[in-house]
């Protein structure tokens, strides 16, 4: 089954993250979004909306899958994932994060690439984790956070690894607006119908320049080929930093 379903909402492309339990990211994820490119590139597709299944937007990435790959596996999937990524944010048409439940670490970076994030309100949990976790921000994904959540309270999402609910996280820049859950998808369709009336050339443009010196600081992180930060993810440290965070998951939920 496919991880990423898509359907058309008139001129508006509706991206659903689906691969239970949590929506976790790994390497098919990013497979699939490659694939989904050209369909969305279309010029009949003047919006986007992303949104998730469940009680989960992303759970993030799928960590124990990940660390599991073997060397070549894991390099195909680093580059999978900043390719990924960086087009993500660089993506030229308005995009809108419909998150319907819990964006932790990577999934709150995947939303970050929107243009516009509404959750639903309720008891879900947004945060950027990874200090928690004990792994480094890839340039990619610490670029998009640096952009999607730049004022006051930056410093606390990244060295604190917090999670927060819906109205704490809006608080904080990690999202943009709630919105009754039942009302969700609807209000997320009509936000992406109203951005993508704007002629092309001038949201592109727009968005490019907003987001030109963190595409940049992406792009001359992989000026060797590979972001150097995902060598320390290949260490022992991290290795054992990432099991103790799997035995203390395990533990909360035993």
């Amino acid at each position: 089954m496919p991880i990423l379903r898509t359907e058309r909402h008139g001129v508006t492309t509706l991206v659903t993250i689906d691969r239970p339990p949590a929506n976790a990211l790994g390497r098919d994820f990013f497979v699939e979004l490659e694939a989904l490119f050209p369909a969305l590139d279309d010029p009949a597709v003047r919006a986007v909306v992303v949104t998730g299944t469940g009680r989960f937007f992303s759970a993030g990435l799928d960590l124990f899958e990940v660390f599991g790959y073997a060397p070549a596996d894991g390099a195909d999937f680093v580059r999978r994932f900043d390719d990924g990524f960086t087009r993500l944010f660089a993506f030229p048409k308005p995009m809108v994060a419909a998150v319907n439940g819990h964006a932790i670490a990577g999934g709150a970076v995947l939303a970050g690439t929107a243009d516009f994030r509404l959750i639903a309100a309720g008891d879900a949990k947004v945060g950027v984790t990874e200090i928690q976790v004990g792994v480094p921000f890839p340039t990619s994904a610490l670029e998009i956070v640096r952009f999607a959540c730049a004022g006051p309270a930056l410093g606390e999402l990244l060295y604190q690894g917090r999670t927060y609910g819906p109205v704490e996280a809006c608080a904080r820049r990690l999202v943009d607006e709630v919105v009754p859950a039942a009302d969700l998808l609807a209000r997320a369709l009509a936000v992406a119908e109203e951005l993508g009336r704007h002629q092309p050339i001038a949201f592109s443009s727009t968005k490019a320049a907003l987001r030109a010196e963190h595409l940049a600081r992406m792009r001359a992180a992989r000026t060797s080929g590979e972001d150097p930060i995902w060598a320390h993810w290949r260490t022992p440290e991290t290795r054992a930093a990432m099991e103790a965070f799997r035995a203390r998951a395990v533990g909360r939920k035993s």
